[in-house]
């Protein structure tokens, strides 16, 4: 067998052990699967050792390492638990808490990554549920879904769009010049199905989180919110963004004055793992020639004028990102936009349609859940519960921020 048919093969194989995963089947991890599949690439000679190292994009490795960091260092200086007091000290009725988790929390994950906000945010978001006697669901999903649309925001919003980042070359700021209205609008289309949807969420009484530490380590706190200012002054600047992400945490790591193993400790390696790992898995499609098969294929579909390659690709990375997981959908649909007529409007359609496409069902997106299984024990939300909002949800946002794509390769931003 040619190593073009070992490495589809392979690929499949480690697609159903993620898969799998995702949906409970298997029980082996995601870290394992793509371990896995590299051993048996390199086994069955489809790629060498040395290949390995190659094919892994280190921008993107070198990005999230960076924001792990940091953010580990804001959530050890309590940046997270005096936001959520912040916010409570306000006495806010519920449907303004509600507003405060759709764009507050949206809006963090753009320049936090979305998976992050969620897992920091989720227990927090569960005190105030608690103490206010708060219907849990409505707060839940709206922490889900709106930290995936704010994570469409920027580069920097959520792995995916990391990945779009770096292979793309786009610019920093103009992405979050034109994503920062659509993000805008679809996170208040969220609040308004959210409201529709969802009648019953008012209290019957309202407590403080009492439950809630709010001070701070202060000097830690102000190097934390230093490093991230400057950080994403630097994206801003157009700088190398793995490069100044990494200048971040090595400036916090510096100043800290101590050996930094338990923040190391924390840091989500087997995300990295993963990360590397598939980097690998897809090259090796890309090396055996096995994405030509692939790109001819969409290619069927993706012929015509720009506008109807625009909403076919939309549509397939709508769908495609939850049938394949919206990571290893962008890396393998990465290969057909240089064959599309306009490429830079195609990458912003590609960030943008893997990133709403985390809202459609319970298991399209990691945020969706990180909130699910932290919150177990106060509300158990089934496919169904999830879906009667996503599906809605999903497809607004998306024909909505489609369009406002479209408007600007007609007005010539794009």
């Amino acid at each position: 067998m040619s190593p073009k048919y070992i490495a589809i093969l392979i690929f499949l194989l480690t697609y159903i052990i993620i898969t799998g995963r995702r949906l409970n089947i298997l029980k082996i991890g995601r870290p394992g699967g793509v371990m896995l599949g590299v051993l048996l690439l390199i086994i069955f000679k489809v790629i060498t050792p040395d290949k390995t190292i190659i094919l892994v994009n280190w921008d993107t490795i070198l990005l999230l390492l960076g924001m792990m960091i940091i953010i580990e260092h804001l959530s050890e200086a309590g940046f997270f638990n005096v936001l959520a007091a912040k916010i409570d000290s306000y006495n806010l009725s519920d449907k303004n808490l509600l507003a405060v988790v759709v764009f507050v929390f949206g809006g963090l994950a753009a320049f936090l990554v979305n998976d992050v906000v969620c897992i920091f945010m989720t227990p927090l978001l569960i005190i105030m549920i608690k103490q206010r006697n708060l219907n849990p669901l409505p707060f839940l999903l709206a922490l889900a879904t709106a930290t995936n649309l704010g994570g469409a925001i920027t580069f920097t919003g959520n792995p995916q769009n990391m990945i779009v980042g770096t292979l793309s070359k786009l610019s920093y700021s103009k992405y979050f010049l034109l994503m920062l209205p659509i993000g805008i609008i679809t996170l208040i289309i969220n609040y308004i199905i959210l409201l529709k949807l969802f009648k019953n969420i008012s209290a019957e009484k309202k407590q403080n989180l009492s439950n809630i530490s709010k001070t701070a380590k202060k000097p830690l706190f102000k190097r934390s919110i230093f490093a991230i200012i400057l950080v994403i002054i630097l994206f801003f600047a157009e700088f190398n963004m793995p490069w100044s992400a990494i200048a971040g945490a090595t400036f916090l790591i510096v100043l800290a004055h101590r050996d930094e193993i338990e923040i190391l400790r924390k840091i989500d390696w087997n995300l990295l793992l993963f990360f590397s790992g598939l980097f690998v898995v897809i090259g090796a499609l890309k090396e055996t020639g096995a994405t030509d098969y692939i790109i001819n294929y969409a290619r069927l579909y993706l012929k015509g004028s720009t506008f109807k390659q625009f909403w076919i690709f939309g549509i397939l990375t709508l769908f495609g990102s939850n049938i394949f997981a919206n990571v290893p959908y962008v890396l393998v649909s990465a290969e057909w936009i240089k064959e599309l007529s306009n490429p830079d409007l195609m990458w912003y359609v590609l960030a943008f349609g893997s990133t709403v496409a985390g809202n459609l069902t319970i298991i399209g997106a990691i945020a969706n859940i990180i909130v699910i299984e932290k919150a177990r024990d106060i509300c158990e939300i089934t496919f169904w519960d999830y879906f009667k909002f996503g599906f809605p949800s999903t497809i607004v946002n998306f024909i909505v921020g489609m369009n406002i794509l479209w408007l600007y390769h007609i007005i010539g931003l794009l």
